[in-house]
């Protein structure tokens, strides 16, 4: 046996993680008495996958899996921001085009850290979800729910 073979070996795990996940009903669009109405929500979440010094070192390819239900007889566009522990911005996603009563949407997309270093230190999501028509706001007697779930694959490369 040739055990000189085992130092050519590379390890290629992959592993798949929930980033966020939230509901949107016609209530969040509701502003408070006498504020403008609300045609965009933000949210934010934390993101700790590049907290092992193993994962940041070792990152090749970063695979952003999107799901959307859009209950709304509205189109919106969603962004999606990676964030360092500041908010600074790291790296835009590309826009998510929803349209109205899309129940099924679904989008990937991958990045190649070689092109894209700097993603190793994103440290916090933010979704922003808006009206594509921003002159006729929702109200509360409005019917619909958005349900947004998205996920991350991070794909390793690192010699055994």
């Amino acid at each position: 046996m040739d055990f000189d073979q085992i130092e050519d070996y590379t390890l290629k795990p992959s592993y798949a993680l929930s980033l966020t996940y939230f509901t949107i009903s016609p209530n969040n669009f509701v502003p408070i008495p006498g504020a403008p109405p609300i045609t965009e929500i933000s949210e934010k979440s934390d993101v700790k996958i590049f907290e092992t010094s193993f994962i940041r070192q070792n990152l090749v390819q970063l695979d952003f899996d999107f799901e959307i239900t859009n209950r709304f007889n509205r189109d919106f566009t969603v962004e999606i921001s990676l964030l360092d522990e500041n908010d600074n911005l790291i790296y835009q996603l590309n826009d998510l085009n929803v349209a109205a009563n899309n129940l099924e949407f679904k989008q990937t997309e991958i990045l190649n850290i070689e092109s894209n270093p700097t993603v190793r230190n994103f440290t916090r999501v933010e979704v922003k979800l808006s009206l594509d028509d921003k002159t006729t706001p929702i109200i509360a007697s409005d019917v619909g729910e958005i349900i947004f779930n998205s996920a991350a694959t991070i794909h390793l490369e690192a010699p055994l």
